[in-house]
């Protein structure tokens, strides 16, 4: 299939909304809308250059076993050397959304070329690390760890240059014709990046900080399992619309960081309950968000009137009366809500509802 992009007259800065094309720094990806018959493709359109870092090592499929995340429902390209050098990127294509985690362990700076073919605007965040771009007076930083923006570039040959150690870069970008059909206040223009980092090509956003509500998002975007065609992509339309809408909304100033990080929890178990993926360990909860694991369940406790253990016996008992519902086998409930036995889950059905399951759904209830 050729991957060659058809001829167009655009003005490179013009506001998203009048091009529906979408560039993707870092993994290669641009949406090309085509006005035929056939379903419409995301197509490469614009490259970093990781495998240059390496090249004498070829291209491989597997993931590094030092990876930070594994995406189940992503395709991978990565290269390896040794344990402190190596570089991957997961990607997924959902037709009105391309999502990238990029992820890079260096054991010194590297500058990586990047060629971007047609305008588009990037939503990214640097989980861990970040990157700087190569200019006439040396390397302007461009994102930091912790930092959220808006990206924007114009037809051009650029290098990035990144610090030794670990980077952690998710992004994703969104089809312009997509984010059209919604409220203004979703639409992407040059006020909303409007910082200039190379004169005529590259803009930004103003950085600004990951939010605990983005990070739940995003982990729950990562985590999300495997499944097939529409369904994988109806998943991940609503966290990413979610992320756009945050990353244009002040974070609630009448939350303290703590209260938005309990929040962030309790939405992340809610999404994987309601999902029905598995809840980990209190203590994994807190590694993953941040926050000691005691003082979360204490102040979970203070806010809610409720430890964090009973929260999630409460959500799993209520999606199962949804799954009852369903008519899915009890035994296959008690796996899916993650009890280790039928016997376990219908003791635990039992006490939340008082009634066993194969009667609540005898009564139809």
């Amino acid at each position: 299939m050729s991957l060659k992009t058809p001829q167009r007259k655009v003005d490179p800065m013009s506001p998203l909304s009048l091009d529906p094309s979408t560039f993707k720094p870092f993994i290669c990806i641009q949406a090309n809308y085509r006005h035929i018959a056939k379903p419409r493709l995301m197509i490469p359109g614009f490259m970093i250059h990781l495998g240059a870092i390496y090249p004498a090592i070829a291209k491989s499929n597997k993931l590094p076993k030092e990876v930070s995340y594994r995406i189940p429902y992503a395709q991978v390209d990565s290269w390896y050397k040794d344990r402190y050098n190596w570089c991957c990127m997961q990607w997924h294509n959902a037709k009105h959304v391309y999502l990238y985690n990029i992820e890079l362990q260096l054991s010194e700076r590297t500058r990586i070329a990047v060629d971007i073919n047609h305008p588009d605007t990037h939503w990214q965040y640097a989980l861990q690390g970040g990157y700087s771009l190569v200019g006439p007076d040396g390397a302007i930083p461009v994102l930091g760890e912790g930092g959220k923006h808006l990206l924007r570039g114009a037809p051009s040959h650029l290098q990035v240059e990144v610090e030794a150690g670990r980077h952690w870069i998710v992004g994703f970008h969104v089809a312009a014709s997509w984010l059209g059909r919604y409220p203004e206040e979703l639409a992407i223009d040059e006020q909303h990046i409007s910082r200039e980092l190379q004169h005529g090509i590259l803009y930004q956003s103003a950085p600004t900080a990951i939010s605990e509500l983005d990070r739940a998002e995003l982990y729950y975007l990562l985590g999300l399992g495997p499944s097939r065609h529409i369904l994988q992509d109806s998943q991940i339309y609503l966290p990413i619309s979610k992320l756009v809408e945050q990353m244009q909304t002040p974070d609630d100033t009448a939350l303290s960081p703590v209260q938005n990080k309990v929040q962030a929890v309790r939405y992340y178990i809610k999404q994987l309950i309601d999902t029905d993926q598995a809840v980990p360990s209190i203590s994994a909860l807190a590694d993953r968000f941040g926050i000691d694991k005691n003082y979360l369940g204490r102040r979970h406790q203070l806010l809610h009137g409720e430890s964090l253990a009973t929260y999630i016996f409460d959500q799993k008992q209520d999606r199962a009366l949804v799954l009852l519902a369903k008519k899915k086998p009890i035994s296959d409930i008690s796996h899916l809500l993650g009890y280790s036995h039928s016997s376990a889950f219908r003791k635990a059905f039992i006490k939340k509802h008082g009634i066993c399951p194969s009667e609540y759904r005898r009564r139809g209830t």
